[in-house]
């Protein structure tokens, strides 16, 4: 090979070698890139991860809430029941009454309304048996205390005469409460609407019970009328204790949640020593309150826990806190 030739490939392969070297800048160039890009997606899944882990920290924290570290009403806590934590500790005795303890038991003095006797079974078919039991004593005596439930119907007659002076014709008058041709009598009125508004029995289950109890046919509706006919009664009572609220010198005021007819209401509170007046409201706040229609009266100290629906009434009250503020 000549000279020329060599130099001619020399430099044909430095072109080559070049060519290569430029791929290689180009190659190095984009994988520069990606790894630019791939630092951005980095640092953008970071700022992701970091606002998911605040948002994960605040919903913990917000599941954790209830009505003893926050301002959320104890109806909210659900059946979740904080663990009985008590300041005894363990005697290592067991359960129950002690030895030397007096005891109690359920005394009956009061007569029995029926008397059984129980004759040895040796006795039984001898033909001493009755001479022995005339001379026999009592060796010991154990009552059964039961419940009898009976149903009382009473029929009031109005009789029609004449007089015999004037021929007029006079009726006898019914009780003033005897008004229907068959009605319920106080006795279990009084028993229904306790069963249904002290007891919190469903009208359903209240229906069920006395119904099945006494045999008689009480409808949900009858219950209705029953309770409805009470609260009417009522009417006068809690007009009093209402005005005495409103001229009391110091009121405690609260409000919790409560269930009605599956929807969320609210029974707002108020109260002194001698009184307590609650009403109940779909809303909780101002308009709750101001529905109750004491505290847009109340010129008193209320004594709250500063939630800040209280502070909107626009007469100067004086306010006292009861506990830690509400948020």
């Amino acid at each position: 090979m000549t000279q020329e030739e060599l130099i001619k490939t020399l430099q044909q392969q430095v072109k080559e070698l070049l060519e290569t070297i430029a791929g290689l800048h180009r190659i190095i160039d984009s994988l520069n890139e990606a790894v630019a890009e791939s630092q951005q997606t980095i640092c953008s899944l970071n700022d992701t991860i970091a606002e998911l882990n605040q948002r994960i920290k605040e919903l913990t924290e917000r599941l954790g809430m209830n009505s003893r570290n926050s301002s959320k009403p104890p109806s909210s806590d659900n059946f979740e029941k904080p663990s009985p934590k008590s300041l005894r500790s363990p005697s290592g005795k067991k359960t129950g009454g002690q030895p030397g303890h007096p005891g109690s038991h359920l005394d009956i003095t009061a007569d029995p309304d029926e008397v059984i006797t129980h004759v040895p079974h040796a006795c039984l078919g001898c033909p001493q048996h009755d001479v022995c039991v005339s001379r026999a004593c009592v060796g010991e005596i154990r009552k059964v205390v039961d419940a009898v439930v009976t149903v009382k119907v009473t029929a009031h007659q109005s009789l029609v005469l004449e007089c015999p002076l004037n021929g007029i014709t006079h009726k006898g008058e019914f009780p003033e409460d005897v008004k229907a041709t068959v009605q319920y009598g106080e006795n279990l009125q009084a028993l229904t609407i306790a069963m249904n508004t002290v007891g919190a029995v469903s009208l359903n289950r209240t229906q069920e019970i006395l119904s099945g109890v006494f045999g008689i046919p009480l409808s949900t509706g009858t219950i209705v009328n029953m309770v409805s006919r009470c609260a009417d009664g009522l009417t006068g009572i809690l007009d009093f204790i209402c005005k005495e609220l409103k001229a009391s010198e110091v009121g405690h005021f609260d409000e919790t949640g409560t269930s009605i007819g599956g929807k969320k209401h609210w029974v707002h509170s108020a109260s002194n020593l001698l009184f307590t007046y609650l009403t109940v409201n779909a809303k909780r706040g101002y308009e709750g309150m101001e529905a109750g229609n004491v505290l847009p009266w109340f010129l008193g100290i209320a004594v709250h826990d500063c939630w800040l629906p209280y502070w909107k009434f626009s007469q100067e009250l004086q306010f006292c806190l009861l506990s830690s503020p509400a948020t």
